[in-house]
């Protein structure tokens, strides 16, 4: 048995919804097909991991409402934000104050956690509170499996995105590692989907639902279609993945 998570990130949704910008893409337009296709699977529970606005209006968040409803997805929602969205727009419009961090059970034997890497401008930094965070509920639920949701990219791509890092990501890199229970961290930002285990962990990024960055030295799209990962948690603590696109 196993829990079927979506991760969708980096929709870029503005107040104009007939908006088009890069790759000849309209981001409203790319995550109706992106949650079409989620309502297909039927995940368990679907998370965005960040920026779900490109303008911090309120209405681009009124957009993303109403077309997850539009959408039928049967599964709840579990949103953080990304370093393009505004924090109280977000949380009224999508969280009903649920606030970050957050956790819930992912059935039996897994729990998650989102966090909030947003800072100054576009890079990212975590808290100590938040790290506090991480140890306290690795250690009320030390049977569980743990998985970790965050917006910025904890590695370095090899791309122009390093130039928006995610300041003190070796600290949160070294707090995972001493906790054999988290299994995964997964996240957004770089618009691109990859894969890597350091040490224990699974850490995972989704390509946006919208326009794809190339990992290259400048500013650069790829030609790979919009798209979500589809997370399976398995009971045993092992994580299968896999993208689908658009």
């Amino acid at each position: 048995m196993s829990f079927q998570i979506a991760q969708i990130s980096d929709c870029h949704l503005f107040a104009d919804k007939h908006e088009i910008s890069y790759q000849g893409i309209n981001p409203y337009v790319s995550l109706e097909a992106v949650l079409a296709k989620v309502a297909q699977n039927g995940p368990d529970l679907v998370i965005v991991s960040g920026d779900v606005s490109a303008d911090e209006s309120l209405t681009s968040y009124q957009h993303f409402s109403h077309l997850w409803s539009q959408s039928e997805i049967s599964a709840p929602l579990l949103v953080i934000p990304g370093n393009h969205d505004d924090l109280a727009s977000l949380d009224k419009e999508l969280n009903a104050s649920a606030g970050w961090p957050v956790s819930r059970s992912a059935g039996v034997y897994w729990r998650i956690h989102a966090l909030n890497t947003k800072a100054q401008g576009t890079a990212g930094a975590i808290s100590t509170n938040q790290l506090d965070y991480i140890n306290q509920q690795v250690s009320m639920n030390p049977e569980a499996h743990h998985l970790l949701v965050v917006h910025h990219h904890p590695f370095a791509c090899g791309g122009w995105m390093d130039n928006h890092p995610w300041h003190n990501s070796d600290t949160f890199v070294a707090q995972v590692s001493k906790h054999q229970q988290i299994k995964a961290v997964i996240y957004g930002h770089i618009h691109h989907a990859s894969h890597r285990q350091h040490e224990h962990c699974w850490y995972l990024s989704a390509p946006s639902t919208c326009w794809q960055w190339a990992i290259s030295a400048q500013f650069s799209t790829s030609e790979e279609a919009p798209g979500y990962r589809v997370i399976s948690l398995n009971n045993n603590g092992l994580v299968d993945s896999h993208i689908i696109r658009i």
